[in-house]
């Protein structure tokens, strides 16, 4: 076995110390040759005493003084030490693996084994610590974040939290807290600076409790949150729009995978992001744990125009996302719709149909939007809709999915009375992975493949192409995705504490791009999550 560098390297106190030592004797014995004469050398004895005690207190400066400053220049060097890194080892018992692993290893353990959120749906009914959105649950002790870079002090939203303890088994770096909760508040107001904070709040757990928000709470997305919450619309007057102050909430569980090849590519390689086509079957495999399934086309999911279930709408959220998109489709109609009638009398159709989802839309605002419908009043609801089949027959289950994720996220009271069918529906926008077969594409890089292509499509021998769909879930460990370039002076010598992006299915909205949230290791050992970076990038 070929010893590595590090194991080759001599300690630097000692270095210091026989450095020290023998530039002392070369000293004596030169200042002899040259002045005095080799005769006049002070006893072997009393040159061995004064070299060892020079080299002592030479190294003894270099520990005490020089050891944090010195290595800073160092550190930014892909040769740098461990030590120079500010990382001490790690324990076999933290770590899981042999003991004195350092900074390099445990880097790249964690760039290869990256720590994954699989969203659960339909959520489960025992309230768990790990969750997007909603109320934080936490101690009495805990004071919720406020704004620290802008004028006003307001709080800040909720975005997330983890179970340190559903964490450990995940773990490979042992740098994560084994017990608490690890929370992310952030400013969602749009523009700089984006404030933020994350925030271990150490166990035992059993005594927690939903923590109270904040009366000043503002609402989410800002000046935005009519744009980005699905229930909501800016067609409205403000003071009726009733933009909610918490985001949805959704569950999740944090589970490791492998990520595959980063351990034999260089730091500067294309292995330093995160590779969809590489990571692909990885991701396929944390979706089914039980066994992948086998690939199948994927089927057109096209839901014909009409009431899904017979207590649709059956929350007020539900009446506000139809009547919002009403209100958006109406807002430029399309010359096609209602073609058939004469100008004026198309017109004032549109009017009244624009008047009528102002109103309704301002009746379900004034209800909270998780309160079922009662029957009759829903089957009102409901003959109006039905009338609007030329607005909202295009897109109509993409709609019908949009309400049972919003009711899911609000935790609505009406959720028992969504189909199953609908539900396995909804559930396929919540998986990490999708395997597909399809017919092969042509190559359009040759001039006579594409006709070639219409040929077999027609004699119907194609070859079906297995594929696997899996973008970059939000996860913490493992590589950054590459957005821009931003990203680049932290893949180095930092870890990916969260990378983080929209979700429509789950209600939470980021822009378009990610937010990645850097640390240094000896950072996350410490618990000092003040000193987080982020690089919030668009694509």
């Amino acid at each position: 076995m070929i010893p590595s560098n590090d194991d080759m390297k001599i300690p630097r106190f000692s270095a210091v110390f026989f450095c020290a030592a023998a530039a002392i004797l070369v000293a004596a014995v030169t200042k002899a040759m040259l002045v005095s004469g080799l005769d006049k050398l002070p006893p072997a004895k009393m040159l061995v005493f004064a070299a060892t005690m020079f080299g002592l207190v030479a190294a003894g400066i270099d520990w005490a003084l020089l050891r944090d400053v010195l290595p800073l220049a160092r550190s930014k060097s892909a040769n740098a030490t461990p030590r120079e890194r500010g990382i001490d080892k790690v324990s076999a018992s933290n770590a899981g693996q042999e003991p004195a692993l350092w900074a390099e290893p445990l880097l790249d353990r964690a760039r290869s084994r990256p720590i994954v959120f699989r969203e659960i749906c339909p959520p489960a009914a025992v309230a768990g610590l790990s969750f997007y959105g909603g109320i934080p649950i936490g101690p009495k002790t805990f004071r919720w974040p406020r704004v620290r870079n802008k004028p006003g002090d307001a709080p800040l939203s909720f975005i997330l939290q983890w179970s340190c303890a559903e964490l450990v088994g995940q773990d490979v770096t042992g740098l994560l807290p084994r017990d608490g909760v690890l929370y992310l508040f952030g400013d969602l107001t749009w523009g700089e600076p984006f404030d933020f904070q994350f925030i271990h709040a150490p166990g035992p757990e059993g005594s927690w409790r939903p923590l109270p928000v904040p009366p000043d709470m503002p609402p989410v997305y800002g000046d935005e949150g009519a744009y980005l919450v699905p229930y909501c619309s800016a067609r409205i007057s403000k003071q009726s729009q009733n933009v909610p102050h918490i985001l949805p909430r959704w569950p999740f569980a944090a589970v490791a995978c492998s990520y595959p090849g980063t351990q034999d590519k260089g730091k500067n390689a294309q292995g330093s992001f995160w590779n969809e086509g590489e990571s692909a079957e990885a991701i396929l495999a944390l979706e089914h744990p039980d066994g992948v399934p086998t690939a199948t086309r994927l089927a057109i999911r096209q839901r014909p125009f009409g009431r899904p279930f017979m207590a649709f709408p059956h929350d007020f959220a539900a009446v506000r996302i139809v009547t919002a998109k009403v209100l958006d489709q109406l807002s430029n109609p399309t010359k096609h719709l209602l073609r058939e009638m004469g100008e004026q009398e198309r017109e004032t159709k549109l009017a009244a149909w624009r008047e009528q989802a102002t109103r309704l839309y301002i009746l379900a605002a004034g209800y909270p939007a998780s309160a079922a419908i009662e029957q009759s009043r829903s089957d009102e609801i409901w003959e109006w809709m039905s009338e609007l089949e030329p607005v909202l027959g295009s897109g109509w289950g993409a709609l019908l999915e949009q309400c049972v994720n919003v009711s899911f996220g609000l935790g609505s009271d009406a959720t028992g009375a969504i189909p199953t069918d609908l539900i396995a529906t909804c559930t396929e926008s919540h998986r990490l992975a999708t395997v597909y077969v399809h017919d092969e594409y042509p190559d359009r890089g040759n001039r006579e493949e594409p006709a070639k292509w219409e040929i077999r499509k027609a004699e119907g021998s194609l070859k079906e192409i297995r594929s696997v769909h899996a973008p970059c879930p939000n996860h913490m460990f493992g590589p950054p995705s590459y957005v821009q370039g931003d990203i680049e002076p932290y893949v180095q010598d930092w870890l990916l504490l969260l990378e983080l992006s929209s979700r429509k299915p789950v209600g939470h909205e980021f822009g378009e791009g990610v937010l990645q949230f850097m640390i240094r290791p000896a950072d996350l050992k410490e618990r000092r999550f003040d000193r987080v970076k982020l690089v919030a990038s668009a694509y």
